[in-house]
């Protein structure tokens, strides 16, 4: 498992197409500051600016709640987080172990929810949701100004 820290270091050495790092997280709110720190540690090493390192980690925090509250986690209690960055594409990954399923359409405009992934849309240069049995993995990706 690698920690925030070690994350920088690897970007730093290796800005090629190479994974730099992966957390193993609990599936706990309690661990949504550990999260937000991991990608904020990313997107500094990896050179992006104030504004687009704000947007990155927004959305990586809105795909790891969305991980916690209706994913599933592995038999250890995790979710699993990488970062990989490609020439001037930074992608964070969150990876449950639930199966996807669409929310309902007769949401109302007040409706508690249901808001995340457009806000990651609009966030983030691409989103990808990949869906498969007992795994969903959003991918974010952002590149650098």
């Amino acid at each position: 498992m690698l920690w925030p820290a070690e994350v920088r270091t690897l970007i730093e050495h290796d800005t090629s197409s190479a994974v730099a790092g992966e957390l193993s997280l609990p599936a706990e709110p309690a661990k949504l500051v550990m999260a937000r720190e991991y990608a904020q540690q990313a997107a500094a090493a990896f050179g992006l600016d104030h504004d687009r390192s704000y947007e990155f980690v927004f959305a990586v925090n809105e795909a790891v709640t969305n991980a916690i509250r209706h994913g599933a986690p592995d038999e250890h209690g995790h979710i699993m987080l990488s970062v990989l960055s490609e020439g001037d594409r930074l992608t964070f990954a969150v990876r449950d172990y639930g199966t996807f399923t669409a929310p309902g359409e007769d949401r109302g405009e007040h409706a508690e929810g249901g808001r995340g992934f457009a806000l990651m849309t609009r966030l983030m240069d691409a989103v990808q949701l990949c869906v498969a049995p007992g795994n969903t993995t959003v991918r974010l990706s952002k590149a650098r100004a």
